[in-house]
């Protein structure tokens, strides 16, 4: 076993000094700025894509949504297992900290603010190659377009920064790719949430479009205000001496994440019995999102 580590270790390190051979180079360095600094770029345009496809109006309008839908559950799904993943196994220091590594020299500052996350594996390769892989699902024609840029313009340059290794990106996109592919097959997720999701849309598109809305956002930026929280709370964890166990933290986010699905489950059954109760007062009329 210490043998396969070694030896992928070793490719990490041949792939990362291939890459930072080019350090130094304004156009690269500047490149990879550009990208990491850039959110609109990122997610909002992944994301963008998916409110066309939303709302673009066709036969299989409703069938698509729920399709939508549940890539985003195995988005999260996704990211999840990665943060467990990366609390659970051994802390794997990223490049640019580790001493043992040959440095380049860039032509800007690199922000250092992430040596407490351990490398293994990239939740970004996981929550990209997720929104890429479903994309392709939904829109066959988006599938070349959506693999290339998720691996060229989002990928590469984490490994050019010394972010991550190769085998951190691979693995993050293997749990990205498998989390939806999972969340596609479940028949139970569709009966059970997707359509409560579809009918708290329907009878309360107010209140759904202003949530949807803050949740893509928070998509498109890359949950920036969420994990300066988290960075907060894991310092007054430190604080408390909790780093001694250092499985607490994936305990308390599957706690989190139970309660956000309960809480989700009671707004759509909430949902779901008003819009019951509408239909037999007769208040709402026919299938359409604002009624006839």
């Amino acid at each position: 076993m210490n043998a396969v580590l070694q030896m992928i270790h070793s490719v990490d390190l041949h792939i990362y000094y291939f890459l930072t051979r080019f350090a130094g180079n304004w156009l690269f360095d500047h490149f990879a700025a550009f990208e990491e600094n850039n959110n609109l770029l990122k997610g909002a345009l992944l994301l963008s894509l998916y409110w066309y496809l939303w709302f673009r109006i066709g036969p299989a309008q409703e069938r698509q949504r729920r399709t939508i839908i549940n890539i985003m559950v195995g988005t999260f799904f996704g990211l999840a297992i990665c943060r467990m993943i990366a609390d659970l196994a051994p802390f794997r220091v990223r490049p640019m900290y580790d001493p043992s590594v040959l440095h380049p020299t860039y032509g800007f500052l690199i922000s250092r603010n992430m040596e407490n996350w351990s490398a293994f594996p990239s939740d970004t390769a996981a929550y990209f190659c997720a929104l890429a892989f479903g994309l392709a699902y939904l829109e066959r024609r988006l599938a070349i377009p959506a693999f290339l840029y998720t691996a060229v313009w989002i990928c590469v340059p984490r490994m050019y920064l010394g972010m991550h290794y190769s085998s951190d990106i691979i693995v993050g996109a293997a749990i990205g790719f498998a989390a939806v592919w999972v969340s596609l097959k479940l028949k139970w997720l569709e009966s059970r949430f997707t359509r409560r999701v579809l009918a708290w849309a329907d009878a309360a598109p107010q209140f759904f479009y202003a949530a949807a809305f803050l949740l893509t956002f928070e998509c498109a930026t890359l949950f920036d205000d969420i994990r300066y929280a988290a960075r907060g709370v894991l310092g007054v964890a430190r604080y408390a001496h909790f780093h001694h166990e250092p499985a607490r933290s994936g305990v308390y986010l599957f706690m989190l994440l139970c309660l956000v699905a309960i809480t989700g489950n009671v707004i759509f059954f909430w949902a779901g019995k008003r819009r019951q109760r509408a239909l037999r007062a007769g208040v709402v009329k026919g299938s359409g999102m604002y009624g006839d």
